[in-house]
């Protein structure tokens, strides 16, 4: 075999295994506990009833919140899995849901949070949800953001900003914000395997999840001005 065919040859072969050769990708399956890192997202609760009022009811619209758990995410470096098959179908007891609503207000919510990424966790429902918890309550919520009363004009940095000057044990690639419609979203905090606060994936690009420069944070549903 001539020098170019060889070439040729090793070149396809190389191409071939990449094509055939699963990615780590966004929804990949995987086996429970097969991961790089943690994502806790902390979603603006304002944002998510002003984009759904109109779609579908939400009890969790109905109550003044402000950060809440969206949900705690096994991730890759570079995508995520979901939806992994574990070998025992695992229930989220009526119990546990009781025991999240404070922070996560919506069963439905609580449910499809296991079954989309708890279950890649492969923890059980009580030891992730237990996870979920402490990892939420180590993130201190910056004060203006508690009882924010009326429509705000904001920025990503800005954010982002308040939330590492709130919680000195984060650096700046260890959290990112996201938007939706122009408005703030969720702000994703990564933690390691160990749970402790650590650098984030390719998940939490900045420039991926938030394309505007000013962003509008709605206000606390029943916020009084001055608190």
């Amino acid at each position: 075999m001539n020098k170019v065919l060889r070439v040729f040859f090793y070149v396809t072969v190389a191409i071939l295994s990449a094509a055939l050769t699963p990615a780590r990708a966004q929804g990949q399956s995987a086996e429970p506990g097969d991961f790089d890192y943690y994502t806790l997202a902390l979603s603006w609760s304002p944002t998510h009833c002003r984009v759904v009022r109109d779609r579908r009811n939400s009890d969790q619209c109905e109550q003044s919140h402000a950060f809440v758990l969206h949900g705690l995410w096994p991730q890759f470096y570079r995508g995520w899995p979901e939806f992994c098959r574990t070998s025992k179908r695992e229930w989220v007891s009526d119990q546990l849901i009781r025991d999240m609503l404070d922070i996560m207000p919506g069963k439905g919510l609580i449910i499809h949070q296991y079954r989309k990424h708890g279950a890649c966790s492969g923890m059980t429902p009580d030891r992730y949800f237990g996870t979920a918890r402490a990892l939420f309550e180590s993130i201190k919520i910056p004060e203006q953001f508690k009882r924010l009363s009326s429509e705000a004009q904001t920025t990503p940095e800005e954010v982002e900003r308040a939330f590492l000057q709130a919680n000195p044990q984060l650096d700046a690639d260890m959290i990112a914000v996201s938007c939706k419609q122009g408005m703030v979203e969720e702000v994703r905090v990564c933690f390691g395997r160990d749970r402790k606060p650590g650098k984030c994936g390719q998940n939490e690009n900045q420039a991926r999840i938030c394309k505007f420069d000013r962003l509008t944070m709605p206000p606390v549903k029943g916020a009084q001005r001055g608190i």
